[in-house]
C-alpha cells in the first residue's frame, strides 16, 4: 500500500481524527490544495536574545499582535553558552512572501524592524539576532470576517482523498492570529468531536464553515 493508504489502516483504531499539520496537509498530498480556499506563503521569523538589565523595559509574559507578532520565548540553557539564561528571547515574524525566491536574512531583518521597530524600540536597539526560522503557513483566503481558520467535518471521500477516515475533523488555516483564537477555536472544534456534532461549532460561530461556501474554483 501507498503512504495514505499505510496511515489510513493506522487510524482506523482511533474514534476520531483531527487533522492539524498546516501546511504539511498539502506537501504531503493528504489533502488536495484546490480542495480548500486556502494558499501557502512563506513566512521568516527573527529569534532575538535581550541581556537581563534591559528586560524591565519590555512586558516580558505579553505578546504583542499589531500585523506582526512579538512574542517572549523559554531561554534556552546551552553548556557552551553560559549567558543563555542572562537573555530573555523573543520571536519577531514573520514575513509573507509569496515569490519562489526566499528573501535574505538582511531582508528579512529590515522588512521585520521597519514593522515592529515602534512596539518595541529597545528590543532591536539593545537586543542580539540569535538566528532567523523559516516555515509555510497555510493561509485561509480572506473573507467577511478577514481570515478565518478551517475547522469542521472534513468528508475525504468527496474530496477524494485517499487518507480516510469515518469521523475526520479539520483544524488549520489560523496564520500568526491563531496566538490569539487558538484556545478558543479547539474548545469548540473539542466539544464537537467528543459529541460528534458539528452543529455545536455552528452554535458557537455560525459562519464556521465559511471554507465550504468559498471552494477554489
Amino acid at each position: 500500500p501507498n503512504d495514505h493508504q499505510a496511515l489510513s489502516q493506522k487510524l482506523k483504531k482511533y474514534d476520531s481524527v483531527i487533522l492539524s499539520a498546516g501546511s504539511g496537509l498539502l506537501h504531503n498530498n493528504f489533502i488536495e490544495e484546490d480542495s480548500l480556499p486556502v494558499q501557502l506563503v512563506r513566512g521568516q521569523s527573527i529569534e532575538i536574545g535581550l541581556p537581563t538589565d534591559e528586560k524591565k523595559s519590555l512586558i516580558k509574559n505579553d505578546a504583542v499582535l499589531c500585523g506582526k507578532y512579538i512574542s517572549p520565548l523559554p531561554s534556552l540553557a546551552h553548556d557552551n553558552d553560559p549567558q543563555a539564561n542572562t537573555r530573555q528571547r523573543y520571536v519577531i515574524g514573520a514575513t509573507h512572501e509569496f515569490k519562489s525566491t526566499p528573501l535574505t536574512s538582511t531582508e528579512v531583518t529590515e522588512e521585520l524592524r521597519s514593522r515592529t521597530y515602534e512596539l518595541a524600540p529597545n528590543l532591536w536597539d539593545e537586543g542580539v539576532v540569535d538566528r532567523i526560522t523559516n516555515g509555510v503557513r497555510m493561509q485561509s483566503n480572506r473573507g467577511a470576517f478577514g481570515r478565518m481558520p478551517i475547522i469542521g467535518q472534513y468528508n475525504s471521500d468527496a474530496a477524494e482523498s485517499e487518507l480516510n477516515h469515518e469521523h475526520m475533523w479539520l483544524f488549520t488555516g489560523l496564520s500568526s492570529r491563531g496566538l490569539i483564537y487558538h484556545a478558543v477555536f479547539g474548545r469548540w472544534l473539542a466539544n464537537a468531536v467528543l459529541h460528534d456534532n458539528e452543529t455545536l461549532l455552528q452554535n458557537e460561530f455560525k459562519e464556521f464553515d465559511w471554507w465550504r461556501r468559498k471552494q477554489k474554483k
